[in-house]
Parts: structure tokens; sequence; C-alpha cells
């Protein structure tokens, strides 16, 4: 830890916070155009949002989404859970369109670093019975029950109603992202510096969007899938020891300023200065 340049840290720390502030803002304004005829309030979403993506480092596969849903809705008079759910999507949509934007960009330049032999083995068939499952459950649920299929098919759409206007998604939404994007860019870079790890942009960005695929992974936080893919990423540049070293510095303090930061805006968003109980009634919520 004393050879860590503590600087650079505090900078990403920083950059971490402009983070969510600008993923928190981009949602805000995709639930203002499902809803154009209310007046959504920009601290309580914003609390919501801090609150589901602390909880995101504790359960498995982005459990916290369902937590911003549950404490938006309860922000937002008249709302539903499927538009809420679909406004969700446009952002974690069009962050897999930037971050495999990113991908082939890097992968054409050559960047990408070789694959270990047979990397993707058994995750075909496992990819193709997911989705196989998925496509009967759909099935089945539309058989039974198409009058509650259309009403939340319509109520999801109106989540995504920011994307049939073009030019106020410009305008009020994708600023947002591509500052949240520009913020988590210089994060990585600026870690990296604090850990006197010398990389190009094309790792930095390599890192990136690594950081953001393991999260999908049912394993709370992506633990132990971005130390593998942060090793894979940085292969030839450090040692495997010190690309571990990296990642899991790298993911326990930006876990414990999001847990902070969510802590701090569930206790606001419950008006009340005892963390246990912000953090109970938060996951009442979410139960119910």
């Amino acid at each position: 830890m004393h050879d860590l340049d503590w600087r650079f840290l505090v900078a990403a720390l920083t950059l971490q916070l402009a983070t969510l502030a600008c993923r928190a803002g981009a949602w805000r304004n995709v639930l203002a155009a499902a809803y154009p005829q209310q007046r959504l309030p920009v601290v309580s979403l914003g609390c919501a949002y801090a609150a589901g993506m602390a909880l995101n480092a504790y359960l498995p596969a982005r459990g916290g989404e369902g937590a911003k849903v549950a404490l938006a809705r309860a922000q937002i008079p008249g709302s539903g859970v499927p538009t809420i759910a679909a406004s969700l999507t446009v952002l974690l949509v069009v962050d897999a369109v930037f971050g495999a934007s990113l991908i082939l960009a890097l992968w054409a330049t050559g960047v990408l670093p070789e694959l270990p032999s047979n990397p993707g083995i058994g995750f075909l068939p496992v990819a193709a019975g997911f989705v196989a499952v998925s496509i009967l459950a759909l099935g089945l649920v539309a058989h039974r029950s198409r009058t509650a299929l259309r009403r939340f098919l319509s109520s999801a759409a109106r989540g995504l109603a920011i994307l049939r206007s073009p030019s106020r998604y410009a305008r009020t939404v994708l600023p947002f992202q591509l500052g949240a994007w520009a913020c988590r860019i210089s994060v990585v870079w600026l870690v990296l510096e604090a850990f006197r790890i010398d990389a190009d942009l094309g790792t930095v960005l390599l890192i990136v969007v690594f950081n953001g695929l393991s999260t999908a992974v049912p394993v709370p936080g992506g633990a132990g899938s971005q130390q593998i893919l942060a090793t894979y990423a940085l292969q030839g540049v450090i040692s495997t020891a010190a690309a571990v070293s990296f990642s899991v510095g790298f993911q326990v303090g930006t876990t414990v300023l999001n847990t902070t930061v969510g802590l701090l805006a569930t206790m606001l968003l419950f008006r009340t200065l005892r963390p246990r109980a912000a953090a109970r009634l938060a996951l009442a919520r979410f139960a119910a």
C-alpha cells in the first residue's frame, strides 16, 4: 500500500462520484420522458439510483436494479414497475452498444490480446439453452395471459418513450451518458497510475469494458470474473499477480465508495440518521 500514489486515488474517487451523478441524471431524464406530466424529484431519484448501485456489489447479476425500480416507484405517483424497469434498459442497452463498439475498435486496431485456447467452450450450449427456456416461458405467459401481457408491454413501452424522440434523447440523456463513460475511462486510468502501472489507452478502454461485462456474471459484484478479465487485459503489461492486485484494489475501492454513497443516499431518502434503519427500510421496499 505504501507504493500507491494517493493523489491519483483521490482524483479517481472524485470522478467515480461524478460517474454516479451522470448516470443518475441520465436515468432521471429517461423517466421524465416517460412521465411528461409529472415533475420528477432530482434528488430522490438520484438517491434511488445510488442505493441500487450500492446493492449491485452485494446482489448477483446486478440485483440492485430491482431496488432502483422499487425506490423510484415510491417517488413517482402512479408509476408502474414495467415502465421504470424499461427506463433502466435504455441506459443498459446504450452502454452495451458503446462497449461493443469499443471492443470492435480495439479488435480492428489489434489491441486485443490473444485469447487463450478454447476460451468459450461450453458457453454456446448454455446460452442456447437459456434462450430456449426464455422463449418457452414467454410463450407460456403469452398463451395464458394475453391481456396481462398486452398491459405489461404497453407499460414497458412507456419507459422507452425517450427513444421515440431522438432529439430529446441527444439533448437530455446522451450528454450524461457520454460524461459517465468519460469519467469511467478516467477513473481506470487514474487507478492504474496510482498503482504505477504504465498502460496505453487501448488497455484502459479494455479494462473499462471488461469491468462492465463482469457485473453480468451471477456473482455479487462480479467478484472473480473481474480479476480474470483484468489479468487478460493486462497480459504483457504487468505480471498476473500485479494484475490481480490492481483489480482487487480497484474493486474494493469502488465498492466501498458506492456503498458509502448508497447508504448516505438511503438515509436521505428515508429521512433517518440511522444507517441500519435506512438499510432495513430500503430492503423492505425492495422486497415489497
